[in-house]
């Protein structure tokens, strides 16, 4: 510590499921799903070039070689799903997926979901929407950005104190700036320092789950009679990684508070409004505790929410966490996608935009008609969780045992799912490994055969370009003849009168050296043997001609 600022360690545990938005997506073409046991696959293309084998890798250049419409997309989700064992080797580590997240891909991988007006195919892309992580390890992170959004909104409700601000029409950025009594340079903002929080969870769990964000009313929808009836929004859905509520203070991050005169010596300069971390806690405690305990009252009121949740959330807080919260040790955040308007706006002069049906205008209310809430499956009425609840300590210095206990207790199934899916991804990696071992050792075989054919295929060019023209045209001749009727094919072109002079002398010399070869070269034959006579009288011609 020094006098110019004060730094605090803070420690996260994600109380409900948390997605904060990273722009970015996976597809069909960079992971697969172990159906078998809903595991999530990720992996880059690199990655899923690597996992193909030859033939594979062929077929899928043929595949996106093609007209890059819809149909040539399903066939690579296609390829893709038919390829996983090989892909899962390559794979980064595997992600816990709903069981309808599950059902919903293996139904509809590489298949049209529809058609349009017109008859218009429409593809299922499923992409799985990101949550925002480390580029170089791929653990999610919390984002200082992010979190720091939620404490100032906190701090801007504190200040506010339900102020209606009637009749002064002020826009966001002038609200903001007369409640913090300040501009850019002026802003209390500037004093808070917020780091990101890096994922320091355990790893025989996965930090993060694929699940349904599903819409759901606040208000049950009626008819003109009274009659409930069934909503068109309620059959909206999203695919979202989520980083899963499994583990206890599984994000370390910091906040530093400096003091005015760290950053300017001028006085005109300085924010007027400052805080200690017990304000700040007290600040975010007060505005999300209140949001907290509304919403899911209401949502307990239409029955959808997770009943051992609430429960546990409950009894936490009833056996000494409120206390823990109260006395500034710890404070409520939420943020992320899905965490809802209220948490974004400020009380008293909250006002949120509302969709109309089609062709009609939007209106201002006061509050959301829906909730975004976590499912296994799209058509899920119960057993639902908010999103974006986080529970931060400040400083701890022990742990909070019953908090880790619901937590990894809870969540103990995971432990027994990663380790045989780390197992499993072990051994077709070991697989691969040798597949591809053997496929290298081929491949240097296969060209090392091409290597001497070449060899061999310059040293006969080189030995047939040595040649005499009459020596070429005696290579040609004899190619296509069996080797054993040579002799006797030259002599027969010889009395032809084929060859004359000296190149007839050169063609009974080679009829002669192959004779020689194959035993038949007998012109001093004295017996009585007809072969060996035969032969006789060819080696006797033969001799006429090297004789001239």
């Amino acid at each position: 510590m020094t006098n110019f600022f004060q730094h605090y360690t803070l420690k996260y545990t994600p109380l409900s499921p948390v997605n904060i938005g990273a722009d970015e997506s996976y597809e069909p073409g960079n992971y697969v799903i172990d159906t078998d046991a809903g595991a999530l696959y990720g992996f880059d293309s690199r990655a899923a070039i690597a996992g193909l084998s030859v033939s594979e890798k062929k077929r899928l250049l043929a595949i996106v070689n093609g007209r890059p419409d819809d149909d040539m997309l399903t066939k690579v989700q296609a390829f893709f799903h038919d390829n996983r064992d090989n892909l899962l080797a390559f794979a980064r580590a595997p992600i816990p997926t709903a069981q309808g997240v599950k059902s919903l891909y293996e139904k509809r991988i590489g298949k049209t979901a529809q058609h349009e007006g017109q008859g218009k195919r429409v593809i299922n892309k499923l992409e799985i929407d990101r949550t925002f992580y480390n580029p170089i390890d791929g653990n999610p992170l919390l984002p200082g950005s992010s979190i720091k959004g939620a404490i100032r909104t906190a701090l801007l409700d504190q200040c506010n104190n339900g102020n209606t601000h009637r009749g002064q029409n002020l826009r966001n950025q002038q609200l903001q700036e007369q409640l913090f009594q300040g501009k850019f340079d002026t802003d209390p903002m500037r004093l808070v320092a917020v780091g990101d929080a890096a994922w320091q969870g355990h790893a025989d769990k996965p930090a993060c789950q694929v699940q349904f964000a599903v819409n759901r009313k606040r208000k049950p929808v009626v008819d003109e009679r009274g009659n409930l009836r069934p909503s068109m929004g309620e059959n909206l859905y999203q695919l979202l990684e989520c980083i899963a509520p499994h583990q206890y203070q599984s994000f370390h991050g910091s906040l530093t508070l400096h003091t005015p005169q760290a950053l300017l010596k001028n006085s005109n300069k300085l924010p007027k409004i400052h805080w200690t971390m017990q304000d700040i806690a007290k600040a975010c405690n007060a505005f999300y505790m209140g949001l907290f305990w509304r919403e899911l009252a209401e949502i307990k009121e239409r029955n959808y929410i997770n009943p051992d949740w609430i429960r546990q959330i409950e009894n936490l807080l009833e056996n000494g966490l409120l206390s823990r919260l109260n006395a500034g040790q710890a404070f409520l955040l939420r943020f992320g996608r899905h965490s809802g308007s209220e948490a974004l706006t400020l009380d008293g002069v909250r006002s949120i935009r509302i969709m109309q049906g089609k062709g009609q205008p939007s209106k201002q209310e006061k509050q959301p008609k829906t909730w975004w809430l976590a499912a296994d499956q799209s058509s899920d009425k119960q057993s639902l969780l908010p999103f974006g609840w986080v529970l931060v300590e400040i400083d701890p210095k022990q742990a909070d045992s019953a908090v880790q206990h619901w937590l990894e207790n809870n969540s103990a199934q995971f432990t027994d799912w990663l380790q045989t899916q780390l197992t499993k991804q072990n051994a077709l990696q070991q697989k691969a490994r040798q597949r591809l071992k053997q496929e290298q050792e081929n491949l240097l075989k296969q060209q090392q055969i091409e290597a001497e054919q070449l060899q061999k295929q310059q040293a006969e060019q080189q030995r047939l370009a040595s040649l005499s023209p009459i020596e070429q045209e005696l290579e040609a001749f004899l190619k296509p003849i069996q080797s054993q009727e040579h002799d006797t094919r030259l002599l027969q072109e010889l009395e032809k009168g084929r060859w004359q002079a000296e190149d007839a002398k050169i063609v009974a010399q080679k009829v002669q050296a192959l004779m020689e070869v194959a035993g038949k070269w007998m012109p001093d034959f004295a017996g009585t043997n007809d072969k060996k006579l035969k032969l006789k009288e060819r080696s006797q011609k033969v001799l006429k001609y090297l004789q001239g």
